[in-house]
């Protein structure tokens, strides 16, 4: 029995799991002690994976479309900012007031060239 009840059996185990339970089910006289192990128990969990592994690629594939959307529609939104920022500049000039209520600076408040020691720096 796994150890870790939370962590996923691999591709490679589930596939030889399968196999198993096929020729388990193939077997004619088949009758454990144990009936927790019976071919109709082995044939309703191998159903029962079947249908949730669907479940799954359903739900990812659905995930996989509604982030595609999202990405489509957030890259909408950042080019129409962008333009709505172009539109402020070219309507109030690069040295307004009003570009500043945007977050950026005014073109008379950028800072050019390399920063200058201070005279009080010097020893």
């Amino acid at each position: 029995m796994a150890k870790t009840k939370s962590a996923r059996v691999s591709q490679r185990i589930l596939k030889k799991d399968r196999q198993i339970a096929q020729a388990v089910l193939s077997l004619k006289d088949y009758k454990p002690a144990n009936a927790d192990f019976s071919a109709q128990r082995l044939q309703e969990a191998l159903e029962k994976l079947k249908r949730a592994e669907e479940a799954e690629a359903a739900a990812l594939e659905a995930a996989a479309k509604a982030r595609e959307a999202a990405v489509s529609l957030e890259t909408a939104f950042h080019e129409l900012v962008l333009g709505a920022k172009r539109q402020v500049i070219a309507q109030y000039g690069d040295d307004s007031d009003e570009i500043t209520s945007l977050g950026m600076k005014k073109k008379s408040e950028r800072r050019y060239g390399r920063p200058r020691k201070s005279e009080s720096e010097d020893t």
